[in-house]
């Protein structure tokens, strides 16, 4: 990226990366440092024209959030009450996730550099 004059990192983390989140310590931790990665290299190198941002989407109707194996089935319960209860609620589909890792690809997004984006349907409001 450098060589070619910059270009555009989109990293996805988690809403467990913004807070302690119930999907298990190492999913956390992984998710925090993912949001940490991702500020750290805006910072570093968004005067070189490379951007980098996060999505943290909340429940996505993919294997984890629908149960897969990566999450204990106590925090599920308690990640499914937490979405029930949520602003909006409900799953999200992987396309409305992939419309926002287009628009922070894009060149709309020129003036973003270092954001994390919640993309949770109000979750991380709660």
């Amino acid at each position: 990226m450098l060589e070619q004059g910059g270009g555009r990192i989109v990293n996805t983390a988690s809403e467990a990366g913004l807070r302690g989140g119930t999907a298990g310590t190492p999913y956390t931790v992984s998710k925090h440092g993912v949001v940490g990665l991702t500020k750290s290299i805006a910072f570093h190198y968004g005067d070189q024209g490379i951007r980098c941002n996060a999505v943290c989407p909340g429940s996505v109707e993919t294997a984890i959030g629908l149960g897969g194996s990566m999450v204990h089935e106590a925090g599920l319960n308690k990640v499914m009450a937490m979405v029930q209860g949520s602003a909006s609620g409900g799953l999200a589909k992987p396309e409305q996730l992939a419309s926002a890792i287009a628009f922070l690809a894009s060149d709309d997004s020129s003036n973003v550099n270092g954001a994390i984006l919640a993309v949770d349907h109000g979750w991380s409001a709660a």
